[in-house]
C-alpha cells in the first residue's frame, strides 16, 4: 500500500522543464508568486535585488526572484522529475544515460574533481539545467533550472 501511495505522489508531481515546474514558471512576477502563497525565505540583503521564496505545501522547491521575477527554481525533492525522468537521488550514470551527449560533466566548484555538475544547456539558449552531485555517492543532490545566468550562480543569491 505504501508503495502505491509513493508511486501516486511521484506521478502527481508536475515535471521539471526548462520553463518551470507546473504552474511555477520562469519569468513569472513576484505578484503572481505571492498570489500562490509564496513567502520569502530570508530578508533581502541591503543592495541586493535577489531573494529565495517558498510556497507552503511545495516542499523541495525554492524560487530565486531577482528584480521581481522568478529567474531560477531549485529542486531538492525526488518527487519532481524532468521529462526525461531524471530526479534527485539518481546516480550520475543514470542521468548521463537519460541525456546522452547533450549533457556535459564539469567538476563541482567545491567538491570537484569527485563531485560534479551535470550540465544541460544548448549554446545560445536562454535557459539551462544543472544537476549537482555529491562527491562521495555520485548521486544527484539537487537540480536547478531557469535563466542560464541565474542557474550558473554557485551560491544562489549573494
Amino acid at each position: 500500500m505504501l508503495s502505491l501511495i509513493a508511486a501516486a505522489s511521484i506521478a502527481s508531481a508536475p515535471p521539471v522543464t526548462l520553463q518551470g515546474v507546473g504552474d511555477l514558471r520562469i519569468g513569472m512576477s513576484l505578484a503572481a508568486l505571492r498570489h500562490m502563497g509564496a513567502r520569502m525565505e530570508d530578508e533581502i540583503e541591503e543592495g541586493s535585488s535577489c531573494a529565495y521564496w517558498h510556497i507552503p505545501g511545495r516542499d523541495g522547491l525554492a524560487m530565486m526572484v531577482i528584480d521581481g521575477r522568478v529567474v531560477r527554481i531549485d529542486v531538492s525533492d525526488p518527487r519532481y522529475r524532468t521529462p526525461s525522468g531524471a530526479r534527485v537521488g539518481m546516480s550520475e550514470a543514470e542521468v548521463r544515460r537519460l541525456y546522452g551527449p547533450a549533457l556535459r560533466v564539469q567538476p563541482h566548484p567545491y567538491t570537484g574533481p569527485e563531485g560534479h555538475y551535470l550540465v544541460y544547456h544548448r549554446r545560445g539558449a536562454a535557459e539551462g539545467l544543472i544537476f549537482e552531485t555529491t562527491h562521495d555517492t555520485h548521486r544527484v543532490d539537487s537540480l536547478r533550472i531557469g535563466q542560464w545566468e541565474a542557474v550558473q550562480a554557485i551560491e544562489g543569491c549573494l
